[in-house]
């Protein structure tokens, strides 16, 4: 039998097949792995995020939006990259640490005069 036409290694047979073969057995297989749901449920995980709305934090997507639907408000569009707008928390230590170094440094000036 003499081997005309496109040829494809199959890594998981570990053998030489033609071409049309090699890509009906990887639709089928993709079929096979394709859920009968319309579309995947998909519930990623978000950092805390401060309510806009009642100014409560919510780690969970479900809690925040039923926060904001309670509020009387909706939320429209996503915004890809709504991680660049999202600052650090607050953190009352490191502030307050400025503020000593301000004060310690206002106070060295004052003196100095």
């Amino acid at each position: 039998m003499a081997k005309t036409g496109t040829w494809i290694y199959d890594a998981e047979t570990q053998t030489m097949m033609p071409k049309g073969l090699f890509l009906q057995r990887k639709h089928e297989a993709r079929e096979r792995s394709r859920s009968a749901l319309p579309r995947p449920a998909v519930f990623g995980s978000m950092p805390p995020i401060k309510s806009m709305a009642d100014g409560k934090i919510y780690d969970t997507k479900g809690e925040y939006y039923r926060s904001v639907a309670r509020a009387g408000c909706e939320i429209v569009g996503y915004d890809k990259n709504w991680t660049d707008y999202v600052g650090q928390p607050y953190n009352e230590k490191k502030h307050e640490a400025e503020i000593v170094a301000d004060v310690k440094k206002s106070i060295e000036q004052v003196s100095s005069l």
